[in-house]
């Protein structure tokens, strides 16, 4: 389990990005964070992983509190946790297979990962995750010929490739088509439940994270509005989180179109 406790972060003097915020998220669920840009949603992501440093509280990670972490510990605990990201992160002239293989540098010595060794057994994990996510037949391909929606997939067979306990996803469909959304959002939920994996999303889009996601957490300006199951998330939740009609008027729509 992913338990935050009073997270604060404050950028500068007058920009306090997160106020004390707390939740949870679960294994085999879908966590999604939805909330108005800029509300701080990349940036408890960002602090999850401790990819920017943050001011205060608890961040617990099976009882292990990832602040505290040494540099040494730290490098360990990320290798079991995938990132994916709003542009892929993938390095494009590389096939899918190379690009997956990445997933196990974090486990590998400098040495290994700089002249890319990788033993029969890792190239043989890396064919099935392709295969997973619906790629197989694309695996010696540069990613910079495929399309967004398949190097989102790859992006996410190369963080199942540091055998994770926790999924961290940056608008991953922010770049996609309905149909890409839908692949990507299917795979995600079938990792979360198949795999018993935290997965915890970022989205602006208020209908996808209704649709997959079982458990919400909105956050406005820095601080949770509300937590708890998406069955409970209704209207008046919404003009919480949002805190104006139109504004999630404005943003269905535009995800319809």
């Amino acid at each position: 389990m992913l338990k935050v406790n009073q997270l604060d972060k404050t950028y500068g003097k007058d920009k306090h990005s997160l106020k004390a915020v707390s939740f949870t998220a679960q294994p085999g669920e879908v966590t999604a964070i939805i909330g108005p840009s800029g509300a701080g949603k990349t940036t408890i992501l960002r602090s999850v992983n401790q990819l920017i440093r943050d001011d205060g509280g608890q961040i617990l990670l099976d009882d292990q509190d990832i602040r505290q972490a040494n540099k040494a510990e730290l490098r360990k605990i990320r290798h079991h946790i995938g990132m994916i990201f709003q542009n892929y992160n993938l390095i494009s002239p590389l096939t899918a297979l190379e690009n997956v293989l990445h997933g196990r540098l974090g486990g590998k010595s400098t040495l290994a990962g700089m002249f890319g060794l990788y033993s029969n057994a890792e190239k043989t994990e890396a064919l099935a995750l392709l295969d997973e996510v619906g790629l197989k037949d694309y695996a010696y391909q540069r990613c910079d010929q495929l399309s967004g929606g398949q190097q989102q997939r790859v992006g996410i067979a190369r963080a199942l490739m540091q055998h994770p306990k926790m999924i961290l996803c940056d608008e991953p469909i922010a770049s996609l088509d309905p149909k890409s959304t839908q692949i990507v959002m299917d795979i995600l939920r079938k990792l979360a439940q198949e795999k018993q994996l935290i997965i915890l999303i970022n989205l602006h889009q208020i209908d996808v994270a209704m649709t997959y996601a079982d458990h919400i957490i909105g956050i406005n300006s820095g601080a949770i509005v509300f937590e708890g199951p998406t069955t409970e998330v209704d209207d008046q939740v919404l003009q919480r989180i949002y805190r104006q009609d139109t504004e999630i008027k404005t943003m269905v729509t535009a995800d319809e179109n």
